[in-house]
C-alpha cells in the first residue's frame, strides 16, 4: 500500500508532509508517495535526520490512497491532520445570558441567584 511521511514544522505546529528533494510542504499533495517498504524507510531516516535539525517533530509513516491524482490518508486521524479541523472554525464566541444568574461584576442584578461561596453543603 502507498506510503508518505507526515510529521509538524517545529517553528510553527503546521502538518507537514515530505516532499521530493527532503522538502517539507503543507499540501499533501506535494508529498513524495512511495509503494516499496524499503523506500519508505528511507523517507522515514530523511524525515529523522530534520528532526534532529530541529525542522519536524514527530514524523511517522501513513498509509495513504492515490485516487484521481488526488492523495487521501486511509486512517481518520491522518485526515483530519492533513485536511483541518472537523469542526467550524468561523463562528465566534457570543455570550449567551443564563437566566437567573447575574452577568459577571453585577451581583445585584433583579432575580439573579445568590451563592454563598463560604456555605459548607
Amino acid at each position: 500500500m502507498p506510503q508518505m511521511i507526515i510529521a509538524n514544522r517545529l517553528v510553527d505546529g503546521r502538518v507537514v508532509f515530505l516532499a521530493p528533494e527532503e522538502r517539507w510542504d503543507t499540501a499533501i499533495d506535494h508529498g513524495s508517495v512511495v509503494d516499496d517498504d524499503a523506500e519508505a524507510q528511507q523517507l522515514l531516516e530523511v524525515a529523522k535526520q530534520a528532526v534532529a535539525r530541529c525542522l519536524v517533530i514527530d514524523p511517522i509513516l501513513i498509509q495513504v490512497k492515490v485516487e484521481n491524482g488526488k492523495v487521501r490518508p486511509t486512517e481518520i486521524r491522518e485526515v483530519i491532520r492533513a485536511f483541518g479541523p472537523t469542526v467550524r472554525t468561523d463562528m465566534e464566541d457570543v455570550a449567551v445570558p443564563i437566566v437567573g444568574i447575574a452577568p459577571e461584576g453585577d451581583r445585584r442584578a433583579e432575580g439573579a441567584a445568590r451563592v454563598n461561596r463560604n456555605a459548607k453543603e
